[in-house]
């Protein structure tokens, strides 16, 4: 069966302009305000869900506005040039993630999590409407409150104690109290949602696509180490879900969500909200050195890996040289770029190292999935013959390093899960899996852990 693809743009921009003429929040999720004139007997069309749903969508722009920038500094694949905002996540050796941007996090989250969890706990199957309409609502409402809760369960686990963020999927109140739950517990309810959002969209597409929640799905798995699902999950999206890599690297950014790679993004609409993570790129990595804040580390990875291939279409593409600096600004070109969640070329290389994690080997195809994306890039260290396994996997982390760098958080999310050392602030050693782990978490925001007696 071939996957839809998404949702017009025109459609998305209507949503969530109806979603601005309903909604208002407060700073502390659970403090947020009813709807304004939509008390909850009154929630009871088709149109008031995709609303909801619409201002979920919304509330993501906040979500991942921060999050390339950050995981890119935590792992210092950049230098902060400037900025007391930036600074101290580059300096984190001692004193871990400041908390500054964290609580915007948080804030986005919960607000977008109390719209969906009003829609799952709505009765919309006795709702006016189509099976199809009935289930491109739940199937929006279940991939926004999985997709929530991986980035929120990936940043504030705290890991010695397993103990991660309250889990939520009831409609809160104000003044309401809730426990926090564990990392284990909130990744069955993740792997819980996804799944129900790839049964409803199947059904019928919503803002999202099957293909979304199905490729969601993939890097799910993938990070929870069921390796066996994350290969499957990814090759449906490779083999049928109407999606093709980009010649040019470029057009992938400039295109955002028209791109034939693009499978999930956040649309950006400057005249309706013009903040999100495309903007937020844009500002901190533009080619211009008395306003752009960060360029690429000569002695982190990126750097490194870039001296060694220096043809490589990443590099050579994406960015540019000036003032004496590198600068990463290709995937950010302007302020009024989609940010992209999640695109095809994650797709092949989360399928070839699943299928050698499920095999304990290489095979062919794995090492076809990784040169498919190295030859597009026009890199010089094609994969020839069969490596071993360390080899091949080594191989794979680098290349994800290179594709995925300054996007949505795999860096360092994938420095993380393997252990890799990070190199240290001064680019003459390393900082070991063992020393950071206990630092790069996100602390509950101090106003949520006063309230909630934490």
């Amino acid at each position: 069966m071939k996957l839809n693809k998404k949702l017009t743009m025109k459609k998305i921009i209507f949503l969530v302009i109806a979603s601005g003429l309903i909604f208002t929040s407060c700073e502390d999720f659970l403090e947020e305000t009813s709807t304004i004139g939509l008390s909850a007997e009154k929630l009871t069309d088709i149109s008031s869900m995709n609303s909801l749903n619409a201002g979920a969508f919304n509330d993501l722009r906040s979500f991942y506005a921060y999050q390339p920038m950050i995981t890119t500094s935590l792992v210092r694949d950049i230098k902060i040039r400037r900025s007391a905002n930036w600074i101290p996540f580059y300096k984190w050796t001692s004193s871990g993630i400041p908390p500054m941007f964290s609580g915007n996090s948080w804030n986005a989250a919960f607000r977008a999590l109390n719209k969906v969890n009003t829609v799952l706990n709505s009765d919309i199957d006795n709702m006016y409407g189509t099976a199809g309409e009935r289930a491109s609502v739940k199937g929006d409402a279940f991939f926004i409150r999985a997709a929530v809760y991986f980035q929120l369960n990936n940043y504030f686990t705290n890991p010695n104690t397993g103990i991660s963020v309250p889990l939520v999927t009831t409609v809160l109140g104000t003044n309401a109290r809730v426990p926090l739950e564990t990392s284990e517990k909130i990744r069955t309810q993740i792997e819980s949602d996804i799944e129900a959002a790839r049964t409803s969209l199947l059904v019928k597409g919503g803002v999202n696509s099957y293909a979304a929640a199905t490729a969601m799905a993939a890097r799910i798995y993938f990070y929870h180490g069921k390796y066996n699902l994350a290969y499957e999950r990814a090759n449906e999206v490779i083999t049928d879900g109407g999606y093709s890599l980009e010649t040019n690297l470029a057009d992938i950014y400039t295109k955002g969500n028209a791109s034939s790679e693009v499978i999930y993004s956040i649309i950006t609409n400057l005249s309706e909200n013009n903040f999100g993570a495309g903007s937020q790129g844009f500002e901190q990595f533009q080619a211009d050195e008395a306003n752009g804040t960060a360029s690429v580390n000569i002695n982190g990875l990126i750097g490194k890996l870039r001296a060694a291939d220096p043809v490589d279409k990443r590099f050579t593409d994406l960015m540019k040289e000036g003032d004496g600096l590198i600068y990463a600004n290709g995937k950010y070109p302007n302020n009024a770029v989609d940010y992209i969640g999640i695109r095809l070329a994650e797709m092949y290389l989360t399928r070839a190292e699943s299928n050698i994690m499920v095999n304990n080997s290489v095979s062919a195809d794995d090492v076809s999935d990784v040169n498919m994306i190295k030859n597009r890039a026009g890199a010089s260290d094609v994969v020839s013959g069969l490596p071993n396994q360390v080899a091949m996997l080594e191989i794979i982390f680098n290349e994800r390093s290179k594709e995925l760098c300054f996007e949505w958080g795999d860096r360092f999310l994938n420095t993380r899960r393997l252990k890799k050392d990070i190199i240290n602030e001064s680019g003459d050693g390393y900082v070991s899996h063992s020393q950071y782990n206990n630092l790069l978490y996100y602390l509950l925001p101090d106003a949520e852990s006063r309230i909630q007696n934490w």
